[in-house]
């Protein structure tokens, strides 16, 4: 089993997550551990995964890491994408959240919406788009009732990351200004729930 030494974080998710788009280091996750480079940060994120993807991994690469680790979830984007009913996306994320919630500490990320510049580049068709970003924001309220009622912290992406064209590189993902609003977006709950007694005088 990997020995855990000290506080870490590890990030499971796609690419919002892995960071497509901006070159290496100019992603969130990179920009939180330069901010706090005591706490180790792993990102797990996968390009083009479904959260069943993303649940696969995160089984494997858990099962040798101690139950310290603090867990961050996010994904949904793509399955919502791709057509597949919200009830299956939100059933997936029920099924995350009882595979680590009893071993580990989640919190759960609420991704952005979309904007017509991802029709452009080729990450939807316009026909699907008003329904996509409906289903997005459905299924953000859903991620917040659940999280509520688990006593899950969650960051809401969604809220708090403008959805206008100079934030995205394609209207899916992030630029480096917009990686940038994710890391202030996502410091301030990761530290306070989870680092409070450590990391706030």
């Amino acid at each position: 089993m990997e020995t855990n030494h000290t506080q870490d974080i590890r990030f499971f998710g796609d690419s919002l997550t892995a960071g497509y788009g901006v070159p290496p280091g100019k992603d969130w996750i990179s920009e939180l551990s330069k901010r706090h480079p005591d706490i180790k940060c792993f990102n797990h994120g996968l390009c083009g995964a479904y959260l069943e993807d993303i649940t696969d991994s995160a089984e494997f690469i858990l099962s040798g890491v101690e139950n310290n680790s603090r867990l961050f979830f996010m994904g949904g984007t793509n399955d919502i994408l791709s057509g597949f009913k919200l009830k299956s996306v939100e059933d997936q994320l029920e099924k995350i959240i009882r595979l680590f919630g009893d071993r580990f500490s989640l919190f759960i990320g609420i991704p952005p919406l979309t904007t017509k510049l991802s029709i452009i580049t080729g990450w939807q068709e316009e026909c699907n788009f008003e329904r996509n970003n409906k289903d997005l924001k459905e299924y953000g309220k859903f991620l917040k009732s659940i999280c509520s009622s688990s006593h899950i912290p969650y960051i809401d992406f969604s809220e708090s990351f403008p959805p206008t064209d100079s934030w995205y590189t394609d209207g899916l993902h992030p630029n480096e200004k917009g990686y940038l609003r994710f890391a202030d977006c996502a410091e301030p709950v990761l530290y306070k729930q989870f680092f409070e007694n450590s990391y706030i005088h």
